[in-house]
């Protein structure tokens, strides 16, 4: 009975990550092969560098806010009572935020209009609803459903980049797609629909988790957008897009570590999944090599795919493969390490790993960046990724 219950369950988890995978590969493919390449070629290399920097404000409060009240309704499953009223209420606050959040991005690049400050707060709000929204499936194991939920929002897109031509607005672009993504949820979930504003007697506990993750969460997604927001900012819009060109074949294949995620902290809280150190261990040593050979595979990719993608920036681009896909690959897979090491410790300790790696993310790569540039950015950030996997692999070896 027991070897039966756990082919069962090794099943069940291999068909879920295949489902996630694919829907990962077509959001992103979507998003890498049309919609990014299709916004460069209208609005041209420099112009592009300031989108992607949008892009990356919205995606970092996504990443920061609506994942962690999506990866809190996981934990608090297991541990505590949970109401869609929780959650209703944490991302009223931080549509707040998103509305302070937009006036300084948009400041600081001395872009700031009504219409534009509109359009981006709109989309930063509904983007974190989005990011929350794949709790839907997650926290229910419909990794099928889940699949068709990232193809809705992969479709909105393209809808967004056919109409843009008539729009001229990457932002509806964007919008299109995580608008698609909440209709399907409303449609087809629970977590949208009534009572709205029902709250659970675990609620305050709910709440914490949440800005303790969302805490942690937010330092992850800015180091992973950093590449474009400090680079606008330091150095030049152009070069936003020339190290995004660089390093896109390491954040596609990068990205496939998200739907990993989402299936181990899945099973972790739904399943008693234990480890002990000789295991940890090979795990972490296994990822460090991992992320090598990813990062030469990349590079051989990135030399067919930019020069055909992206032929006006791949002569400035080419020699920067290598480090940049190793940076982002190295970034993604100590996210899964830290994943693992959260299913048997604290919230907090999640947040301690990423106040380290913000304090050496500020004293490597930002001097870097502006000493050296484009060459400081690629060297400085594979440092900070290997020392943020390291840092992980010591406490779990410490926990267990």
């Amino acid at each position: 009975m027991a070897d039966s219950k756990r082919k069962s369950l090794a099943l069940s988890a291999s068909k879920d990550f295949i489902f996630s995978v694919l829907a990962l590969v077509i959001y992103n493919g979507v998003l890498q092969l049309l919609i990014y390449p299709g916004l460069n070629a209208q609005v041209g290399a420099e112009a592009f560098g300031t989108v992607l920097y949008l892009i990356s404000i919205v995606s970092v409060m996504g990443a920061g806010f609506g994942t962690a009240a999506s990866y809190s309704r996981m934990v608090a499953k297991k541990d505590r009572t949970q109401e869609n009223g929780d959650y209703n209420l944490f991302l009223t606050m931080i549509a707040g935020i998103s509305l302070v959040v937009t006036f300084v991005a948009l400041f600081v690049l001395k872009e700031l209009t009504v219409a534009v400050y509109l359009q981006i707060a709109v989309l930063m709000i509904v983007t974190v609803f989005r990011y929350y929204a794949d709790v839907e499936y997650r926290m229910n194991i419909r990794f099928v459903r889940y699949f068709a939920f990232f193809t809705c929002v992969s479709v909105g897109y393209v809808v967004g980049l056919l109409l843009f031509p008539y729009t001229k607005s990457w932002v509806l672009t964007i919008l299109m797609g995580e608008l698609f993504g909440i209709i399907y949820t409303v449609l087809r979930g629970g977590i949208f629909r009534a009572p709205f504003t029902k709250l659970s007697t675990s609620y305050r506990e709910n709440l914490r988790s949440a800005w303790v993750i969302s805490a942690s969460n937010l330092i992850s997604a800015l180091i992973l957008n950093s590449d474009r927001i400090l680079l606008r900012l330091l150095v030049g819009a152009r070069e936003v897009t020339v190290f995004y060109t660089a390093s896109l074949i390491g954040k596609i294949v990068a990205m496939l570590t998200t739907p990993l995620n989402g299936v181990i902290i899945s099973y972790f809280t739904n399943y008693k999944i234990k480890l002990d150190k000789k295991k940890f261990g090979l795990i972490s040593l296994l990822m460090v090599v991992l992320s090598v050979i990813g990062a030469l595979a990349c590079t051989l990719v990135s030399m067919v795919f930019v020069k055909i993608m992206y032929p006006d920036v791949f002569e400035e681009t080419r020699k920067y493969f290598f480090l940049a896909n190793l940076g982002q690959i190295m970034y993604f897979i100590s996210g899964s390490l830290m994943v693992i090491v959260m299913s048997f410790t604290k919230e907090k300790l999640q947040l301690i790993i990423n106040i380290i790696y913000i304090a050496v993310f500020a004293v490597v790569v930002i001097p870097a960046t502006l000493l050296f540039g484009l060459d400081g950015m690629a060297v400085g950030l594979v440092i900070v990724s290997l020392v943020r996997l390291l840092v992980t692999a010591g406490f779990g070896l410490k926990k267990l």
